[in-house]
């Protein structure tokens, strides 16, 4: 796919978000996170889940790939789904 028609999606994912329609973002985020491989990506795919209140599966796509290790947003991410979850060990 062109990085211009990655970028529509992205916008068409910060639409819905905005708009509460948080099974539309996903669906679109997964999409796009698939595509491209990018940390953005990923971030804004798990912070869809998160709001559509998914925890146990953004926590999981975060540590998996390590990637909560490279940037405070997906540590602090990642320790919310494990507060809503109620695993404080």
């Amino acid at each position: 796919m062109r990085e211009e028609e990655i970028e529509k999606l992205r916008g068409v994912v910060r639409d819905c978000v905005s708009k509460h329609l948080y099974s539309s973002a996903i669906f679109f985020a997964n999409e796009v996170a698939a595509l491209t491989n990018d940390p953005a990506d990923v971030y804004m795919q798990t912070h869809a889940l998160f709001l559509d209140r998914h925890y146990r599966r953004p926590f999981h796509l975060l540590n998996a790939s390590k990637i909560v290790l490279r940037d405070l947003r997906f540590r602090y991410l990642a320790a919310k789904c494990l507060e809503e979850l109620k695993e404080w060990d």
